[in-house]
């Protein structure tokens, strides 16, 4: 673990590497912007929780619950471009990133799993108890939330300016790049 530079202690996620594309966490009808959640962790230091293992993965569909049918399927999930053989190559060690998902009238909030399925199954996979995690707050969650269907709120284009990157299936509609209404 590292301590900070202004003495809080707690670990910093890294930096993703120079040039790597915008990272998101897809759950519809949400997308949550994985890349700003690390900016916000490095600019808010916190020491990693220890999650369990084996609960993460029968919850993200990695593992089976004991006893499950063979057909049993997850209602989440690690996605299409999961690779098996890719996790194998990851560092369990390196935490992941939990958004926390504030409950409808005062109910208690919700961990999500937004980034490091793929850490989370090597841990799985090779018998750890348990993983460091950083947890989102409910506030900083909703700083990287989107609406999957209409996007993230649109700032006012400046003039010259590249548009912002948008999650994936927020692209503008294509008859109303500006927004309007999306419904045609």
């Amino acid at each position: 673990m590292t301590t900070s530079d202004d003495g809080r202690g707690g670990s910093v996620p890294p930096r993703p590497p120079a040039g790597k594309p915008q990272q998101w966490y897809v759950l519809r009808p949400w997308v949550f912007d994985v890349t700003l959640a690390g900016v916000l962790l490095r600019a808010a230091p916190r020491p990693p929780r220890m999650i369990s293992v084996e609960a993460w993965a029968r919850a993200y569909g990695l593992a089976r619950d004991p006893g499950s049918g063979r057909h049993a399927i997850s209602l989440i999930g690690p996605g299409p471009d999961f690779s098996p053989e890719y996790a194998m190559t990851t560092n369990p060690d390196e935490p992941v990133i939990l958004a926390v998902l504030a409950g409808p009238d005062g109910e208690p909030p919700g961990p999500l799993l937004i980034d490091g399925c793929h850490r989370l199954y090597k841990a799985a996979v090779t018998g750890r108890a348990e993983i460091p995690a950083f947890v989102l707050t409910a506030a900083e969650t909703l700083l990287i939330r989107s609406d999957a269907v209409l996007g993230p709120p649109r700032p006012a284009r400046a003039r010259h300016a590249s548009p912002p990157q948008q999650p994936p299936g927020t692209a503008p509609h294509p008859h109303h790049p500006d927004g309007g209404d999306p419904r045609c």
